[in-house]
């Protein structure tokens, strides 16, 4: 059985590494994501008031996020009109 769905609108106000906003029928292979975040105080969410913050971060890598080959992944895609 099918099933219809319909959005009016799509609204997006951001968008994080390796995310994707996809209509339809959608293939989307060989993604990769390599990234590395350094947060001192976290993440702030909603209303936040901080003052007097002092914050430290030590990181002693040399190379965060080493990347030596880019993956080949074949996959099947294919489109409809």
């Amino acid at each position: 059985m099918a099933v219809f769905i319909s959005f009016a609108a799509i609204n997006v106000n951001t968008l994080n590494r390796g995310a994707s906003i996809s209509v339809g029928e959608v293939a989307q292979g060989g993604w990769a994501q390599h990234g590395k975040n350094n947060f001192g105080n976290g993440n702030m969410f909603g209303f936040s008031v901080e003052t007097n913050v002092v914050n430290s971060i030590i990181d002693t890598d040399v190379i965060d996020t080493p990347i030596t080959t880019i993956p080949n992944t074949p996959t099947v895609q294919t489109q409809v009109i």
